[in-house]
């Protein structure tokens, strides 16, 4: 696929499926976004004996982890919204 949907009919089984896909790919960032990643940046859900440098350095990756997923979001979200335009033509 090109990406490019203005050849393609947007009722067509198709662009049913990749609004499909689309939807599940959206569900899945939110979830790991927070549901996953955020609940171990609460120090709590660690042992009590993890050194605090080694937490913070966990911490720095789920952050980058969670900034990535939101950045997937986004570009899922830019194309849900490229394949709405066209099914409105």
């Amino acid at each position: 696929m090109d990406g490019d949907f203005s050849e393609k009919n947007p009722d067509s089984s198709e662009a049913k499926v990749i609004a499909g896909f689309l939807a599940s790919a959206l569900d899945i960032e939110d979830t790991m976004s927070l549901n996953v990643y955020g609940d171990f940046l609460d120090r709590q859900s660690w042992p009590a004996n993890l050194e605090e440098e080694a937490f913070q350095t966990i911490r720095n990756f789920l952050t980058t982890l969670i900034q990535d997923t939101e950045a997937h979001k986004k570009t899922f979200l830019e194309l849900k919204n490229k394949l709405n335009d066209h099914a409105s033509r």
